[in-house]
This record gives C-alpha cells, sequence and structure tokens, in this order.
C-alpha cells in the first residue's frame, strides 16, 4: 500500500466506504477469502474487498487508483491462471454478489456478477428454463461467458456468449454503464468473449430456452477400446446432430493403461437416440453412467476439486482430429509415465456455427474441436515435470492449431500476447484494443488474458 497512511488506516478508510466486508492479512477468513481454483497459484492480496453491489466495486476501485495498487477481479476464481487474486494489491470479490432472477415472461435470466452455474441453473431449472453454461458447476458465469463458454449445451444453443444479451459494468473510472443492442452495442459485442478487459461484470443478462431433463452422464472405455472409442466420438461428433452435445477426456490409471471418458448431453426426444446407442456398442466399455436426469443432474457429471490440485492447461482449436493427431493423443497421455491429468476435446458442431460471427469478439466458432492439455497434479515437487509435459504435449497438437491461438478461460498467465491476438483475430483484436482504450486506458484491468490499449 502507499505509504502515506498506515495498512490499518487504509482498511478503515476502504471499510467506511463500503456496505460489503473489507479483509486484510490479519483478518479472519483472510487465507480461504484469497485462495483460487489453482493451488499453483499462492499468492498474498495487501486487502480483498467483498463488494455487495455495482457501488462498491466503484468504491473500491477509486481506492485502488487513489493508494496505487493493482488489482484483480474475483467472480467464481475458477480461472486456472490465478487471474482473480494478486501479490500486494486490492482483489474486488464478488463472491457476495451471486443473486439469479429470472423473467420468465421475457425469457431473460440476470446474473449476480458473482453466481456460479450452479446458481444460475437452481434458478432457471425451477421453471425448466437453461442457458448455455459450462460443464463445472462452481464454475463463475461472468467469467466464462466473457471467454465465449463450452459446456453441455453448446451444440444445441451456441457458446455462453451467444445467449448474452445484456450487462452492467463498473469502468474502472468508477462509471457505472449498461451494454446491449440498443445501449453500447459495440460493448456488448466485446463482452461476447473479450474477456474482463473493460470493466467489472456487476450482472449478465441472459436468453432462456426450454429444458426439462435430458439423457447424459458419462461413458469409460478401457484399454484396446480406447482408440475405438474416440474415433466413434468423432464420428458422431462429425455427424452434427443439433440435440446432443459431447466431449471427451483422455487419461491413463496407474498403470498407464489408457481411458477415454465420453461425455453426451443429448435434449432431443427419441427415447433410444442412434448417437447414444452407436456410442454404447464400441468394445472395450467399462461404465454405462448415461441416463435420463434432469439438467442439474447433468452439470453435477464433471467436478473439480476448488483449491485442492495444481494446474497447467494449454491447448489448441483444430479444425479436424485425423487417426495421427489421435495417435499423437494417445502417445503423450502415458508420455510422462505417471497419469498427468488428461486431455479434453470439445466438439464444437452444431449451434456456434448458425451464429453471426460478427455478432461477438469471440474468434474459435468455426473450429472443430477444442483440444485441452490439463495437467493435474499435487505434489509441488513436480510442478517442473507436469508443467513441462503439458507445454510438450500442446506443441505436438500445434501443427493442427486452427488459429494459432487457444481458449482465453483455459490460458494460463503465462501466454504470449501473439497467442491472445490469435484467439481473436488481427481485426476482432485491433477492435477490441480501441474498446479497451475507451473504457480502460491505463490497463487497469489487466489480470486476464489482455488486450493492450490500441
Amino acid at each position: 500500500m502507499s505509504g502515506s497512511i498506515r495498512a490499518e488506516e487504509s482498511l478503515a478508510e476502504l471499510q467506511r466506504s463500503l456496505v460489503g466486508d473489507v479483509i486484510g492479512p490479519e483478518s479472519d477468513g483472510y487465507d480461504a477469502a484469497r485462495r483460487g481454483f489453482n493451488a499453483l497459484i499462492d499468492r498474498r492480496p495487501a486487502v480483498i474487498a467483498r463488494c455487495v453491489g455495482a457501488g462498491d466495486v466503484a468504491a473500491a476501485l477509486d481506492f485502488a487508483r487513489t493508494h496505487e495498487l493493482e488489482v484483480a477481479i474475483r467472480g467464481g476464481g475458477h480461472n486456472p491462471a490465478g487471474h482473480c487474486v494478486c501479490d500486494d494489491g486490492l482483489v474486488i470479490d464478488l463472491s457476495a454478489m451471486r443473486a439469479v432472477e429470472v423473467d420468465c415472461d421475457a425469457g431473460i435470466a440476470r446474473a449476480d456478477g458473482g453466481s456460479t452455474w450452479l446458481d444460475f441453473d437452481a434458478a432457471t431449472q425451477e421453471f425448466g428454463l437453461v442457458a448455455p453454461g459450462g460443464v463445472v458447476g462452481s464454475t463463475g458465469v461472468c467469467g466464462l461467458t466473457l471467454g465465449g463458454g463450452i459446456g453441455h449445451l453448446t451444440a444445441q444453443h451456441g457458446l455462453t456468449c451467444d445467449d448474452l444479451v445484456g450487462a452492467e459494468l463498473v469502468t474502472p473510472s468508477g462509471d457505472v454503464i449498461r451494454a446491449s443492442d440498443d445501449e453500447n452495442a459495440d460493448l456488448l459485442w466485446a463482452l461476447r468473449g473479450g474477456g474482463g478487459n473493460f470493466g467489472v461484470a456487476t450482472r449478465l443478462d441472459f436468453r432462456l430456452h426450454a429444458l426439462d431433463r435430458v439423457v447424459g452422464g458419462l461413458l469409460t472405455f478401457g484399454g484396446e477400446g480406447a482408440r475405438d472409442a474416440l474415433r466413434r466420438f468423432l464420428d458422431v461428433a462429425g455427424g452434427s446432430p443439433r440435440d446432443l452435445s459431447i466431449q471427451a477426456g483422455i487419461s491413463v490409471d496407474e498403470s498407464l493403461t489408457p481411458a477415454v471418458v465420453v461425455a453426451p448431453c443429448y435434449t432431443g426426444s427419441d427415447a433410444d437416440p442412434a448417437t447414444l446407442r452407436a456410442l454404447r456398442s464400441v468394445p472395450g466399455l467399462v461404465d454405462d453412467g448415461v441416463r435420463g436426469h434432469t439438467f442439474l443432474d447433468q452439470q453435477r457429471v464433471f467436478d473439480s476439486a476448488y483449491g485442492e490440485n495444481r494446474h497447467y492447461w494449454k491447448g489448441h482449436f483444430v479444425r479436424e482430429l485425423p487417426d495421427e493427431l489421435l495417435d499423437e493423443l494417445l502417445g503423450r497421455v502415458v508420455a510422462l509415465g505417471r497419469p498427468p491429468g488428461g486431455i479434453l476435446v470439445e466438439s464444437l458442431h452444431g449451434a456456434p456455427k448458425d451464429v453471426d460471427v460478427a455478432s461477438a469478439a469471440v474468434g474459435f466458432r468455426n473450429a472443430a474441436f477444442n483440444v485441452s492439455v490439463m495437467a493435474t497434479w499435487t505434489d509441488p515437487s513436480l510442478d517442473g515435470q507436469y508443467i513441462a509435459w503439458a507445454r510438450e504435449t500442446a506443441a505436438a497438437i500445434e501443427p493442427w492449431s486452427f488459429s494459432g491461438g487457444g481458449y482465453v478461460n483455459y490460458m494460463q498467465a503465462d501466454e504470449p500476447i501473439e497467442r491472445v491476438r490469435a484467439a481473436f483475430g488481427d481485426e476482432a483484436f485491433a477492435r477490441l484494443q480501441a474498446l479497451k482504450r475507451r473504457y480502460d486506458p491505463e490497463n487497469v484491468l489487466r489480470r486476464n488474458q489482455n488486450v493492450p490499449p490500441a
């Protein structure tokens, strides 16, 4: 903090300006409040402002500006890069802002800046409604949306950002502004995939879709059946069924035996869909957990322990997954000599291709798959080995890369600006830079996959 006043006086000053709570290094709960999803990230902020509304956010930004503090924004805190916390700076913590309001007549849900997808889905499913979110319920609604958003309903309803119809933001200067098709439409375009570069999102508005039940879960294939399962997964995804979102994970057990887990989410009316029969018919099926259940149950199919594991993720969007690349992936998943975490393959078929590319900053919708290398471990002494494995595996995928850029929601903090630019393309990146200069000319909001001002 600034040397002009003592730290405890600074915290008292900030508390007087907030309705929410101020948490300092000596406060109860400080260690829990500074913890994020990725245990590889261990940072100690000077102060955490737990905001309860846009006014609190504006006051916190003013305090940071006065005391020349770096700013980090915490929504769900699920980002693997750990952008939600900084050393010796101020964290604007939105975790107390988790309300989700559903307007059935308008077909809109309004989610506060700290809400998670379990908050969102629990509220909307009371009315049999959904928006296409992610796959891990503890993920923040805002963070996923601002980076694009891939999940269980991608094929049916598009990327998460495609259903973003409005937003409330607090700019670094403290202004509270709205973005919609009718007001600051260029900012709404930027928020559809351009990340948290332009303001602190205190509310996002989403278009909703009717959905009561799904057929979904996990199909696990092992041993010799792993490669066949991957090929069948690709065949099913390539058939572009608009009522089936699907992804697959490649991993190994302690004996280094490959396994493939396929995660379908079917929303059609067929009681016994041919696509699921095709998946189940692959030899090597060792566990069939696919069944009819609620969408809330589907959102619990995947879990990722919060703050317990160390993570390093790196990947590429690709135009195709030829046999040569499949063999490369199966070879790389055993290369570490121990379970490395895994490789996630997310299909982008269906609805993302229907949307006008000019409607959003997101630059990957025309890729076929997102292939993400996800190193996951617990022992700090193995950090170097796991990070090296992830980087080398991502480099092996790069010859098939769609754009040279990656998925901003999965990128680590060490990605060069060239990859961030490539994630959007030169034209969109230049437009984002111009908007950054308008809304955040000092690049206060730089703890993200940063778009620097033009």
